[in-house]
């Protein structure tokens, strides 16, 4: 009897230990994800690159399906509402998966910028089975919605995402849409190379030669986003979301399109110098905000966003269209009294005269914004 007592603990025991081997092992193996092979779409032509980004587009498709707007919004062209249905369709079976709920969970008391919420997908690898950064490597703009995140938890949950859904199957069945939506994009740029022209030259020095990177979407409902800028060996990307609701011969779409990649710039690098900034920023937000009688909380991002909006006009307006367009013209500058209550609107476009008469003072925009607005905005 003892015999058969020893026999079978032994042989409990060899269990447990084969058993504590086979967890250990299956704990501390990597995850394998499935890669997720879908070409972009791309089309280059000089300094403007045209690109659907697959990975883009899914964490939109994930943003409106938790409700997030503009996203979840319904208003779409006729061309464009039937790939928009095709979508809610074929992922309304994804409503309750993890990223989904994390996104919806994370944007309840989310009240900052859309740009930062986007931006991780440029993060994201190609196949979508790993993040292009590290943990303790996690830049500024991630540390607002995705303030806590883990990479290889959001990682996982993308890529399962992305497989369940059969996101290669649905890209390829949309892929036509998807084309003619990037070149209508592309000519859109094409017809109006004014637009870069004329960014590049006013914002930044002669030798400078910025890139521009058009996102192409349906997904934004005619919104449009600006990314972070990238710079790599001394030259900078812009990198702009756009929906193709354009009409290219329209002087109006072609001012807003510099009103908004002017925007998206001057965000960029107010954000970058806020310390030098927020006092006055926020000082002129609160009066703007008292003169229109708006009780809401005046935030930094509020006060930067203000500045943002302002400021895009001000120097917009030495575009050539601007100048040339009395209509636009008068119509923001009257922007400028009527929705920031500035009563002497020359005072405030002298700002950019400040900037377009000094250039050999202020080779560039982020110069100017270093060395002159501080003062400028204490006069404001």
């Amino acid at each position: 009897m003892k015999n058969l007592l020893h026999a079978a603990f032994t042989s409990l025991a060899v269990l447990a230990v084969v058993t504590a081997l086979t967890l250990f092992t299956s704990c501390s193996k990597k995850t394998e994800l499935s890669p997720v092979n879908i070409n972009p779409v791309v089309y280059q032509n000089d300094n403007v690159t045209i690109k659907v980004d697959p990975k883009l587009e899914l964490l939109m498709i994930a943003l409106r399906l938790a409700e997030i707007e503009p996203f979840s919004f319904n208003y779409y062209g006729q061309d464009y509402s039937q790939f928009v249905d095709g979508v809610d369709k074929l992922f309304a079976k994804q409503k309750d998966h993890p990223l989904v709920k994390d996104i919806k969970n994370r944007n309840k008391n989310y009240k900052n910028s859309i740009r930062d919420i986007l931006a991780i997908s440029q993060y994201i690898s190609d196949n979508m089975t790993q993040m292009t950064i590290k943990q303790k490597e996690m830049p500024k703009e991630l540390k607002t919605f995705w303030k806590g995140v883990n990479l290889k938890t959001f990682i996982a949950q993308f890529n399962d995402f992305a497989n369940v859904s059969n996101f290669a199957r649905i890209w390829i069945l949309y892929e036509p849409h998807i084309k003619r939506q990037a070149i209508a994009e592309q000519e859109f740029m094409t017809y109006n190379k004014s637009i870069t022209d004329w960014i590049s030259e006013y914002f930044f020095a002669p030798d400078s030669k910025p890139e521009y990177e058009i996102f192409s979407t349906t997904l934004t409902a005619s919104y449009n986003f600006s990314l972070a800028p990238a710079s790599k060996d001394g030259k900078t990307k812009i990198k702009e979301i756009r929906g193709a609701y354009w009409t290219k011969e329209l002087e109006w779409n072609n001012f807003q399109i510099v009103l908004h990649i002017s925007g998206g710039y001057i965000y960029s690098l107010l954000e970058k110098h806020w310390d030098i900034l927020s006092e006055d920023i926020i000082r002129i937000t609160k009066r703007i905000y008292e003169d229109n009688q708006i009780t809401e909380k005046v935030t930094d991002y509020i006060s930067l966003s203000t500045a943002v909006n302002l400021l895009s006009i001000v120097f917009s307006l030495d575009y050539d269209i601007a100048k040339n367009n009395e209509e636009i013209s008068t119509a923001f500058r009257n922007g400028i009294t009527t929705n920031f209550f500035f009563t002497d609107v020359d005072k405030l476009l002298s700002i950019s005269e400040a900037y377009k008469s000094n250039r050999e003072v202020y080779p560039d925009f982020e110069t100017f914004v270093v060395e002159y607005l501080p003062g400028a905005l204490k006069e404001l």
